[in-house]
């Protein structure tokens, strides 16, 4: 079965502010199946203007991914997150040759 992956690019305004939704959030990806492949908040960007982060969190399969994301906990972590950031947030299968 193909992978599920979180992809997020942007900005954190208020670095401090974002420890709880951080914190939260790693301590919830196990519950859900997921970790974090790629987590690089001074990325070397070389096209574009995505911001300084990038994010990429591995799930079992697109459905869990999806999942994950409708679910009401992650649902209330985003309440966390807006106000001290500028993320996008993409869900994306694997590709399998």
């Amino acid at each position: 079965m193909a992978k599920g992956y979180w992809i997020s690019t942007g900005t954190i305004h208020t670095p401090l502010a974002m420890v709880p939704y951080i914190s939260q959030l790693t301590e919830w990806l196990p519950t859900v199946g997921a970790k974090f492949l790629v987590r690089d908040v001074q990325c070397d960007v070389r096209e574009g203007c995505p911001g300084s982060l990038n994010v990429i969190i591995e799930f079992p399969s697109l459905e869990s991914a999806v999942s994950a994301y409708e679910s009401t906990a992650y649902q209330s972590l985003i309440e966390l997150r807006t106000p001290h950031s500028d993320l996008t947030l993409s869900i994306s299968e694997e590709l399998i040759p």
